[in-house]
């Protein structure tokens, strides 16, 4: 059986609420897609029923991979990254906020061309005045401190797999996808913007935006800033 064209990620920890909805969905737009595909969860320590959910889902081709304890975002990401079969590996998540229609319009850009496809939102509108404001400063932080002018770097992201093997990020939080970004266009791979319709969180609590996390970012993000600022 040959490899699968798409890998489609979906880490989780504790989304029961919305989980199931959101294969099906998924599974429905992938059944109608003009590639071959797969569906990994990536259950990052939860303490619900989305690995009971996962495993009893009919589809096959979903398949779950499980963390013993939470490890963060970006490990989840990663460690479906590292499970992928595909050429292009796609990160959806599994609150229900992504249309899963634009799948196909993420891989024809990278089919196009493109390394990387990352989704810019076109709203937000569950988010409150404190996610809005620390989302508006990281977005800043990340276009000043990396010389870029991105409209959104921590939404959905597609990426061709073997840029994997020239880079390996070290965060595994919220700035993962951000230095996935940093990292691969120094290399001079071609990143590709999308509009992307966001939906309001239909269960479950959201995991970003605490005083920790935001810490930890910016701590990351500094760290990289001065890594390359060393290297020129």
């Amino acid at each position: 059986m040959s490899d699968p064209e798409v890998t489609v990620v979906v880490p989780c920890f504790n989304e029961e609420a919305t989980l199931e909805a959101t294969l099906d969905e998924l599974v429905g737009v992938l059944k109608e897609a003009p590639f071959s595909w797969e569906v990994i969860v990536v259950d990052d320590g939860s303490h619900d029923r989305s690995a009971e959910i996962t495993l009893a889902y009919p589809e096959p081709a979903v398949r779950l991979v499980k963390h013993r304890n939470n490890q963060g975002s970006g490990q989840a990401i990663w460690t479906g990254v590292q499970h992928a079969h595909g050429t292009y590996v796609i990160y959806v998540p599994a609150d229900g906020q992504f249309d899963h229609g634009e799948i196909p319009t993420f891989v024809e850009a990278a089919e196009s061309g493109a390394d990387i496809v990352i989704g810019h939102r076109l709203s937000r509108d569950d988010y409150t005045t404190y996610r809005l404001a620390s989302s508006f400063v990281f977005l800043t932080l990340c276009n000043t401190l990396f010389d870029h002018q991105f409209q959104d770097v921590n939404w959905v992201h597609l990426w061709r797999r073997d840029i994997f093997d020239e880079i390996e990020p070290q965060s595994r939080g919220v700035f993962f996808l951000e230095e996935i970004l940093v990292r691969s266009r120094d290399l001079g791979k071609r990143v590709v913007e999308v509009p992307s319709v966001y939906r309001p969180r239909q269960g479950g609590v959201a995991k970003g935006g605490k005083p920790d996390v935001i810490i930890k970012t910016v701590w990351e993000m500094l760290k990289l800033w001065r890594e390359r600022s060393h290297s020129r």
